[in-house]
């Protein structure tokens, strides 16, 4: 079931779309919000303003800027919804190789886990450790989005695996990803009930 700020599944009509915009804009401009969740809907909302001007002429740049909308309007209603706020730290071997691949080389694509995750993924924070060590902190409340990072921590496990041909920095990379992912999920989990 679509929530409030996403157009409805499929290609929206012109009106679902406005009506998308101009819900974002006026939360843009809610002084009660905090200034993050102020800029997340303006995103939100020139990315359906941009989904609305292609929407006859480019059904690919169109699902393309509703990659962006939604994912900017998933993060804007998570601001309203979450008293906590769900930070995973993602080790730099796993970022080294996640940042190799398509979801964060091709920018948003219309596929809403990926967009999310991306947009997550850029929203984090690098930090060094020592002299060649270093992490990611990422928002982790977006559920959807971290399923999606859960899929690919499996492939870089994968590619961890004894018998494979990796490093010992990605052996604990893929160790301490794979804790750091089951403590997240327990936490949500114990918050839920």
């Amino acid at each position: 079931m679509p929530t409030p700020t996403t157009p409805t599944p499929g290609l929206p009509t012109a009106n679902d779309l406005q009506t998308a915009r101009d819900k974002h804009r006026r939360s843009a401009a809610d002084d009660t919000l905090g200034p993050a969740a102020r800029r997340d809907h303006e995103h939100a909302a020139c990315g359906y303003d941009w989904a609305l001007r292609t929407l006859e002429t480019d059904p690919a740049a169109t699902n393309r800027h509703l990659g962006y909308a939604t994912a900017y309007a998933e993060q804007a209603r998570q601001h309203a919804v979450s008293s906590r706020r769900w930070t995973l730290i993602l080790p730099g071997p796993f970022c080294d190789w996640l940042e190799g691949t398509e979801l964060l080389t091709r920018g948003f694509t219309g596929d809403e886990a990926d967009d999310r995750l991306l947009l997550a993924y850029r929203a984090g924070t690098n930090h060094r450790i020592g002299a060649s060590g270093w992490t990611r902190t990422i928002p982790a409340h977006d559920t959807r989005a971290m399923l999606r990072l859960t899929d690919l921590a499996n492939q870089f496990f994968n590619l961890c695996a004894p018998g494979t041909e990796h490093t010992s920095a990605e052996a604990r990379a893929a160790k301490a990803l794979a804790e750091r992912l089951h403590d997240l999920a327990q936490r949500q989990l114990d918050a839920a009930s």
